[in-house]
């Protein structure tokens, strides 16, 4: 989707918004910008790591690994085939050194789970589409906001056959430590209710697409699907005032660059941050990032 950039953006690579950016918080918006800005990747963790490679099995399995409108579905692989990529691409992974171990724990409490989570996965995604004739996979795509002067970008993992479909996967969760100091894990059942933030994220990409959407919410012992038939929160009413926060959150993010006019000092000085926050979720590189952006 090309549109022309304002210039007030230019300064700051902000050349888009997205449907994620409608749902963080403002100084988080701010700091990711001067990261990118500066080259800086956030450091990634095991459990959304652990859900990035549940999916990439999936889309191995049904055929939708790389997906591009243009190729299409591809052959459908076996499952053990799935289930080993799915494997080695977590096995990538370097748990974070700055967390008390924290996740490194749960990197290899994860581990066992992944086989069992690409095989309920794969059933998710082939129960909710199994009247569509085909089905398209995750790629880049693009929506139009009047009220915002940048494109939205997003990616909805799975769509086919006039709705829409994202696989959302529980991780295990700690048990308290024992009296020996050792820990086990607990497999949660399937979520069936999604919070405020997905249902925003849904409703963006059913403007986009006029697709209804649903959930897929996995965990190793099963799955759940949500839709507008059993889940009020992703009915049309809902997803509508959704949208409309969403717009309001992308507003404020447009009305702060603008008014930042160019300058990286300005633009710290209009949002407050949260630094134990940014040492909870991003670790001491990106404290030391944010500390340098709010003491101009």
């Amino acid at each position: 989707m090309s549109r022309e950039i304002p210039d007030y953006r230019k300064q700051f690579g902000a050349r888009h918004d997205s449907a994620l950016g409608a749902t963080q918080d403002k100084w988080e918006f701010v700091l990711k910008l001067y990261a990118r800005h500066h080259g800086i990747n956030f450091p990634m963790s095991a459990r959304p790591w652990a859900g990035i490679c549940v999916q990439h099995g999936v889309d191995i399995n049904l055929g939708l690994a790389d997906y591009t409108p243009v190729v299409g579905q591809e052959e459908q692989a076996d499952i053990t085939e799935a289930i080993r990529s799915a494997v080695s691409k977590y096995q990538d992974y370097t748990p974070r050194k700055w967390d008390g171990d924290k996740d490194m724990e749960e990197y290899h409490a994860f581990m066992d789970h992944i086989p069992e989570m690409v095989k309920v996965g794969a059933e998710a995604v082939r129960q909710r589409f199994s009247h569509a004739n085909m089905m398209e996979g995750e790629y880049q795509r693009w929506h139009n906001e009047p009220k915002i002067d940048v494109p939205i970008m997003l990616y909805q993992d799975y769509s086919g056959g006039g709705i829409q479909a994202d696989l959302k996967c529980s991780l295990p969760l700690r048990n308290p430590p024992k009296k020996d100091g050792t820990r086990s894990w607990r497999v949660p059942k399937p979520r069936t209710e999604p919070t405020w933030q997905q249902v925003v994220q849904q409703s963006i990409y059913w403007k986009a697409t006029g697709e209804m959407p649903s959930l897929l919410f996995v965990t190793a012992s099963g799955y759940h699907i949500a839709d507008s038939q059993n889940c009020e929160a992703l009915t049309e009413d809902s997803l509508e005032r959704a949208y409309n926060e969403a717009v309001r959150s992308w507003s404020v993010s447009q009305n702060l660059l603008r008014a930042a006019n160019g300058s990286w000092r300005d633009l710290a000085g209009l949002v407050q941050p949260d630094f134990n926050e940014i040492a909870r979720r991003h670790g001491p590189t990106i404290v030391d990032l944010a500390k340098q952006l709010w003491s101009f």
